[in-house]
């Protein structure tokens, strides 16, 4: 599956990129990060025994919180539910090792640039849904013109939409149609667009991967998508290689074979996906319940001598962060909008807070290495521009005091904890969801850390709270909220526009600015096809986020999944292209997992 755009991350890792039956040949992983060890495991294994017929494929999703139940890429938020999402949703594209759009999969692209357009053909006439209903190219069109609707309830709409001629149009109401969307025939659709955007060439881009079936969602009023059957019941259709067949709320999905896939039938029969949580995950692997689950970091050393699975492990499409709350999202406007006089409006104390804590002391002890800090929002994953040399908020209290000394916080009644510069007290609310035990012991460091310097930064709620509480408040602009502790898986397109744009949604720090704005126009802009322009945008936005310190990344890492022996083939490589990283291919030697 292509990986999502943006999503929440309950935990270090959720989703997982599986393999099927291939190559013998076991290699090492070469993923490695600045200043990081490099990987403990290898990238891809093989198992000995010969592939049984069929099979059920046992699938721990690693998680403190339940499934949403919101199962289709273009509402699922999060990356729980989107892990199920991609089981049953296919993306139009696929992709390769270096994240690039190409021309298999269910359709091909090609690009005008002079022209602003780009031409999107499935690549068979035969395609077929999960209920066996014929696929056009008006699916494709209707997945645009529901993210695009005006009663569209999820996130996805954002500038690369808009970006499309006529698609703010139809939003507001004013056309019934979108006028970039020109259908040339049944299996081929023209799109027209304002600015062509590098972003467009690379898998979750500014190019939309969702497709829809219109059969089915056309009857059902826009607004009632999210809470219908189709979105969180087994009437679910969809184009992946399973289907579903029956779940518990909340805590597990039985998906079964779908035949008309369009590389054909899975060899599994079915997959079990249940949510487990990282306080138990490392047993339940251990009692061979599982075939695959993503561990949790800070239980390295209870888990690395289990002897029925095998370890696999790559560089990360996620980090953790924190971000202020600097504004709210105005929805009559339908863009971010900064406050007057924020509460933590001041540069300066935002960055002695990124200064005064230290991640790669918490990634050692904490997550036994495998987490550590970063020193830009680019992460390293993605190597082709990331910033190496980037200043970052290596751990330095003594600057963060200096900082907010210079800036006027002040303990004026002695008592420790700095006050405001009026002499007001300043106490500060910090948010954060729960996840592990790591996680509960890392935001109270948090808060030591702080109070070292001065600072009375008090849990909201005093404890963390269930994630998706946590991002109901957040999402919400809640007024008690002035800083919190997140996470995103980020996908495999870097640009900024979906997480910070003004009109981002996913912006909750509701930040925005002329300077960041013109920033991120340049990364989308035609000069940024030129690939020493797009390394050279992509520098002057690291060095803006670092500066202007309205968000800072904490911790990101390695992703170790374990793997069943009883599963013949699996990798973390890169590219959905590869058949041997197809879900239709996998297969499984025994019909129980290892113990």
């Amino acid at each position: 599956m292509m990986k999502k755009k943006w999503l929440w991350l309950p935990t270090a890792a959720v989703a997982l990129t599986m393999a099927a039956c291939g190559s013998k040949t076991t290699t090492t992983t070469t993923a490695t990060t600045e200043g990081a060890d490099k990987s403990k495991f290898v990238s891809e294994i093989t198992h000995d025994g010969e592939p049984i017929k069929g099979g059920t494929l046992k699938y721990a999703i690693v998680s403190s919180s339940p499934l949403n139940g919101v199962f289709i890429d273009e509402l699922s938020q999060d990356s729980t539910d989107s892990t199920v999402a991609g089981m049953i949703d296919e993306s139009m594209f696929e992709y390769d090792d270096n994240r690039k759009l190409v021309n298999s999969g269910l359709a091909s692209i090609s690009f005008d640039v002079e022209g602003k357009t780009a031409t999107v053909k499935l690549n068979s006439q035969d395609y077929k849904w999960s209920d066996g209903e014929k696929v056009t190219i008006d699916d494709y069109i209707f997945a645009y013109e529901g993210v695009g609707h005006k009663d569209y309830t999820g996130v996805r709409y954002d500038g690369d939409y808009k970006n499309i001629e006529g698609m703010e149009e139809y939003h507001k109401g004013s056309a019934s149609t979108i006028s970039g969307l020109e259908k040339l025939d049944d299996y081929t659709v023209k799109i027209h667009y304002k600015e062509m955007t590098p972003s467009m060439q690379l898998a979750g881009g500014s190019v939309s991967s969702y497709i829809m079936p219109k059969h089915v969602f056309s009857k059902i009023p826009v607004a009632d998508w999210e809470q219908s059957d189709a979105v969180r019941g087994k009437s679910n259709v969809g184009l992946g290689a399973f289907t579903i067949e029956s779940m518990v709320p909340g805590e597990s999905v039985t998906l079964v074979a779908n035949p008309h896939h369009f590389k054909g039938r899975p060899n599994l029969d079915k997959v079990v996906m249940e949510v487990v949580s990282p306080d138990s995950i490392v047993s339940e692997m251990k009692a061979g319940k599982y075939d695959i689950a993503s561990m949790p970091s800070a239980q390295y050393d209870s888990f690395k001598d289990l002897t029925n699975v095998t370890f696999v492990s790559s560089l990360e499409s996620a980090y953790e962060y924190i971000g202020f709350k600097l504004g709210k999202w105005d929805k009559d406007q339908g863009k971010n909008v900064l406050a007057s006089n924020p509460k933590m409006g001041d540069v300066a104390l935002r960055q002695a807070i990124a200064y005064a804590i230290d991640p790669d002391t918490a990634g050692k002890n904490l997550y036994n290495g495998l987490q550590h800090g970063t020193n830009s929002i680019i992460i390293p994953f993605f190597k082709d521009i990331y910033n190496k040399d980037q200043e970052g908020f290596a751990y330095n209290p003594e600057k963060a005091k200096k900082l907010l000394d210079d800036a006027g916080y002040k303990d004026v009644d002695g008592d420790g904890l700095r006050e405001n510069k009026d002499g007001s007290k300043l106490k500060i609310n910090f948010a954060a969801r729960t996840r592990d035990d790591a996680n509960e012991s890392l935001i109270q460091q948090y808060l030591l850390w702080w109070k070292e310097v001065g600072l009375d930064v008090q849990l909201y709620t005093g404890r963390t709270i269930e994630l998706n509480s946590f991002y109901d408040k957040v999402q919400a602009d809640d007024p008690e909220i002035d800083m919190f502790a997140a996470g995103w898986s980020t996908g495999y397109d870097p640009n900024p526009e979906g997480l910070f744009g003004e009109a981002a949604k996913f912006n909750f720090e509701r930040y925005s600015s002329a300077e960041g704005n013109a920033i991120i126009e340049k990364i989308s802009s035609n000069e940024a096809f030129d690939n020493s322009k797009n390394i050279q945008f992509y520098k002057e936005w690291q060095k803006y986020v670092h500066d202007q310190a309205f968000i800072f990344p904490t911790i990101t890492g390695e992703k170790v999944t374990a793997v069943n022996k009883r599963v013949k083939y699996f990798d973390t490589k890169l590219g959905s292209n590869n058949e041997k990283s197809s879900m239709v291919k996998l297969q499984l030697t025994a019909n129980e997992p290892a113990k």
